[in-house]
């Protein structure tokens, strides 16, 4: 059996927390013995948490941040991922979104709170992850799934490296988003991306379309933009969510077959009535033990290729 990770024995304490005015400050910098729960402010003024997990040893190593998806925490895809990425050699810290927003999901109400919304989060948790003796700034890799996955789209983008990580402050190497929404269009994708990104979605995806995906990196791909797609034979949303049972989920937001346009990447939304009409409710999820393998494959040479 596997040992349950120690950043999931910390979320109920990470929630409770979250309501607890002066239980931890937001750190500005972090000393060579922090890890565990750590709380970080984000440009938008949000304090947020993340819980942050080192691989033995004094020397510098690189790091992989996560983002959760519509569900927040915990999730079966990350707690998947998390001791892997540690076994090699990788430190890794695992964002929570909502917590510190007073939010529990998103999945049955979408427009709570956007994935594009979430991109402060994500360099919030870079700029504070990058102050720690332990962390080489110059590894440091974003990886998300579903909304979490949409966030890393977003922030991988010229836009987000100019408003977030401008005049030379740290920015990510790379970007692995993990079945993101590609449908949305947004003006500010025309900039193109501004480091390697690599989709990784399933091909019988419901819920995020791996073709929307598929469209999106052959365009980028023409501009110059490094980014790639792999997609998974047989596999639903989820497809890596270790134990889940492929199921379809009723009450979840699905806009699998929308259109959203913006006006900006922090939106709004200027089709909404038409966007409300075309959405439905459903989506399908579920573990693919062959894709999350051959993942789990991928993902390891892509942080070769970028981290080592």
């Amino acid at each position: 059996m596997t040992p349950t990770p120690r950043w999931l024995l910390a979320l109920p304490l990470l929630a409770v927390t979250a309501c607890v005015p002066g239980f931890d400050r937001p750190r500005t910098s972090l000393g060579a013995s922090d890890s565990g729960s750590i709380w970080f402010t984000t440009d938008e003024g949000h304090a947020l948490s993340g819980y942050l997990t080192l691989p033995p040893g004094t020397e510098p190593v690189p790091a992989v941040i996560l983002m959760h998806g519509c569900n927040g925490l915990p999730s079966r895809a990350i707690g998947g991922w998390d001791p892997r990425l540690r076994s090699w050699g990788y430190a890794t810290f695992v964002v929570d979104s909502f917590s510190g927003r007073g939010v529990s999901e998103v999945c049955t109400n979408s427009m709570a709170l956007t994935s594009n919304l979430r991109v402060p989060d994500a360099y919030g948790a870079l700029t504070i992850l990058a102050t720690h003796p332990r962390i080489d700034p110059a590894r440091i890799v974003l990886m998300g799934f579903s909304h979490g996955g949409t966030t890393t789209l977003a922030a991988a983008t010229e836009w987000a490296r100019r408003t977030y990580a401008p005049d030379g402050r740290v920015f990510f190497r790379a970007f692995l988003p993990f079945y993101p929404y590609c449908n949305a269009v947004v003006p500010e994708l025309a900039w193109g991306f501004a480091a390697p990104v690599r989709i990784h979605a399933g091909e019988l995806d419901d819920w995020a379309p791996a073709r929307t995906c598929d469209t999106l990196a052959r365009a980028s791909r023409s501009g110059g933009a490094d980014i790639d797609i792999t997609v998974y034979k047989d596999a639903v949303h989820s497809f890596d969510s270790v134990g889940q049972a492929v199921e379809r989920l009723p009450n979840v937001d699905n806009s699998a077959d929308c259109t959203p346009r913006l006006a900006t990447m922090k939106g709004p939304i200027l089709n909404l009535p038409e966007l409300k009409q075309c959405m439905r409710k459903g989506a399908t999820m579920g573990f693919n033990p062959a894709a999350t393998e051959a993942a789990r494959t991928n993902v390891r040479a892509q942080l070769a290729d970028f981290l080592e």
